[in-house]
């Protein structure tokens, strides 16, 4: 081999994993529907100033809980702001909330979690022994009590949804962590002097992102929701904000004689969850090794 063709090995290595991961991800169905649906998500948050027909906090109280019509195509809530234009700029908040969260989780939990599988012993004792704890509670239970001490509001929500979602990708990690370790490459990678942060985020986190991709898609869907079980309570994101479980907070009043105010926000955050979903199950066939 010439020197220019090891320098083009890489690159065409790399151009045919890609080439692969694209076949894979067009033949399966839930991936490329979840796709369609996100990328329907994120163009209409992207583009709600183009698309709302109204301002999503402009209120007519005369035109208050008005049926679906021609002028309104989801009908108007308790203050008669436009439910289509608030549910288009709720996209925003949504998608907003669960990336951060999501992200926030992610930092801490590959951190956590790659520590404790890759040192063992009483690190990874006392880790994961508070992972369990936190385990122990459920989500949206352990959510409401970091907002009961941070307080109302987006930032905080997405500070309380993300911390209670670390448990999750810190589990994952360590566990990819121990199956990987052993490994002839990172031992030769050991022998040549690497240090520990070197061997972890260069050598053994690389070959452990498929998981990672996976749950941390599916736990954005799991966000959403948590962040709108927190609207719902009055806990998360504070009116007026058009965000989908607020709205089904303040809108539960009106049910039984204008159940518009709650079907499109349900429905909003029920497509969203499905997309993620899917997207998520589609990328785990398509990144398992054992599927090839």
């Amino acid at each position: 081999m010439t020197n220019m063709d090891a320098v083009h090995a890489p690159e065409v290595v790399g151009n045919k994993r890609l080439s692969e991961f694209l076949a894979r991800f067009v033949k399966s169905k839930s991936a490329v529907i979840g796709l369609i649906l996100l990328a329907v998500l994120v163009l209409s948050a992207i583009f709600a100033p183009v698309l709302a027909p109204y301002d999503p906090y402009d209120s007519n109280l005369p035109n208050s809980l008005q049926g679906i019509s021609s002028s309104h195509i989801m009908g108007t809530d308790e203050l008669g702001r436009d439910i289509f234009s608030r549910i288009l700029y709720g996209a925003r908040i949504s998608l907003l909330v669960g990336v951060e969260s999501v992200f926030l989780a992610l930092l801490c939990g590959v951190i956590l979690g790659a520590t404790a599988g890759y040192y063992g012993g009483k690190t990874d004792t006392i880790i994961m022994g508070f992972m369990d704890i936190m385990m122990s509670f459920p989500d949206i239970l352990l959510a409401i009590a970091f907002m009961t001490v941070l307080g109302r509001g987006m930032e905080k929500a997405v500070i309380a949804i993300g911390i209670v979602s670390i448990p999750q990708y810190a589990r994952i990690v360590r566990g990819s962590v121990l199956s990987v370790k052993e490994n002839v490459y990172v031992m030769a990678a050991k022998a040549v002097g690497n240090g520990d942060r070197r061997l972890i985020f260069v050598h053994i986190l690389p070959n452990v992102l498929a998981p990672i991709i996976v749950r941390a898609t599916i736990g954005v869907s799991v966000a959403i929701l948590d962040a709108a079980a927190l609207g719902f309570l009055g806990l998360g994101v504070q009116p007026p904000a058009a965000e989908w479980g607020t709205m089904l907070g303040s809108g539960r009043q009106t049910i039984f004689n204008a159940p518009h105010v709650v079907t499109f926000p349900g429905l909003a955050i029920t497509l969203t969850v499905m997309a993620f979903n899917l997207l998520g199950d589609g990328l785990r066939d398509v990144l398992d090794p054992r599927l090839k």
